[in-house]
């Protein structure tokens, strides 16, 4: 009766204040979007802490590897021969035994995990994006049900966001030491140690027409599997499994999306030649442009084999976040007449996956219903 209590009055003080500043919330957003308002981030910050919150304080109900997670910190702490003998990455492992030398409570994995991710997505975003409110929007569709299931991976990429910092500045020693901190996290984010490359590899239509044949390929043919054989044998099993042959209709939507993205981010850099959309960088346009029309394209490119084997977005996610940068910095570069049309048709298009996901694949990123850790 006390959590019920509780929680009925948590919705009413929410359900109050969005109330009271839903109005003036929607103003200043019409404002900031027709450019007679500069935001300077507080609404942001204010919901992603919010979703900090929820990330930290959520049971282990919410989220599909949540319970795992929670077992694994329990096996850190009571087996001394567990890291060594566990297929997960030691960087995790030894932050878990850290946080197993001041508490035993396991929630202090989702506390601690959570906020480092989320601070740093927090930072990145405050000092890179032009516009805030479609950052966040974006951010929702594509990052926040991640957040809650997906711990490994969601510090890697935050790790990674890091990288790409030190890119832009041209510190790409740096750059490779945080995505080589990230492998120590999850250990496919060492493919992206390909990102301080991409700025001098010149985009060009034909080299991309032939990796799309390439991906194609893979994803209708027995190729990546014998791929992976040689590459990455320990996730082979995974092509035997139920990420195969199922989802197609998300996989398709994704793809689309994807393509979306990068047609919209590539009309951007190619109207103007100095244009950059990214504009707290040291490198010169054309390396920028190089490096952020490489990043759009594998994230399209990349979700051809979704195919062959869904796990595959997990991969394509380190490209797909970026979307929550680029895309609304490069449409602050647009007419405003046909900016607020263009967020309008991506909000519907992101919200339609996301029904699609929950129709077809409930068991991605599961998380309703939400329920906090005092109440398991």
């Amino acid at each position: 009766m006390t959590h019920l209590l509780l929680m009925t009055a948590f919705v009413l003080i929410m359900a109050i204040w969005q109330w009271s500043i839903s109005k003036k919330i929607a103003e200043t957003n019409i404002q900031i979007c027709f450019g007679t308002k500069k935001d300077n981030g507080i609404v942001m910050i204010t919901v992603l802490l919010v979703m900090m919150c929820l990330a930290a304080l959520r049971s282990s109900e919410v989220g599909n590897d949540t319970k795992e997670y929670i077992r694994i910190f329990n096996m850190v702490i009571s087996d001394p021969d567990y890291i060594n003998v566990t297929r997960f990455e030691k960087g995790y492992l030894y932050l878990n035994k850290f946080i197993g030398l001041f508490t035993h409570n396991p929630q202090w994995v989702l506390i601690v995990t959570s906020s480092i991710y989320y601070l740093i997505f927090i930072w990145f975003f405050k000092k890179h994006s032009k516009d805030y409110a479609f950052t966040l929007v974006l951010f929702f569709f594509l990052m926040y049900g991640a957040t809650l299931t997906m711990i490994r991976q969601q510090l890697a990429i935050a790790f990674v966001f890091v990288a790409f910092d030190r890119i832009m500045n041209k510190h790409c020693i740096r750059a490779m030491i945080w995505i080589l901190v990230a492998f120590l996290f999850h250990s496919s984010a060492i493919l992206l140690l390909i990102l301080p490359i991409l700025p001098h590899i010149k985009f060009n239509k034909w080299l991309a027409f032939i990796i799309i044949l390439l991906c194609s390929l893979c994803a209708f043919t027995d190729l990546l599997y014998k791929v992976c054989i040689v590459l990455a044998p320990s996730y082979a099993h995974y092509f035997d499994s139920a990420y195969v042959g199922s989802g197609w209709l998300a996989v398709s939507f994704n793809l689309f999306c994807n393509l979306i993205f990068f047609v919209i981010i590539w009309f951007v850099l190619n109207r103007d030649k100095q244009s950059v959309i990214v504009e707290e960088s040291t490198l010169t346009a054309e390396n920028e442009k190089n490096l952020q029309l490489w990043i759009a394209f594998i994230a399209f490119a990349g979700m051809i084999l979704g195919y062959k084997i869904n796990l595959v977005d997990r991969i394509v996610l380190y490209f797909t976040v970026f979307a929550v940068l680029f895309l609304p910095n490069a449409l602050t570069k647009t007419n405003s007449k046909y900016k607020m049309l263009i967020v309008f048709g991506i909000t519907l298009m992101l919200a339609m996956y996301l029904i699609i996901v929950l129709k077809y694949r409930p068991n991605w990123n599961r998380i309703y219903p939400y329920t906090f850790f005092w109440q398991d």
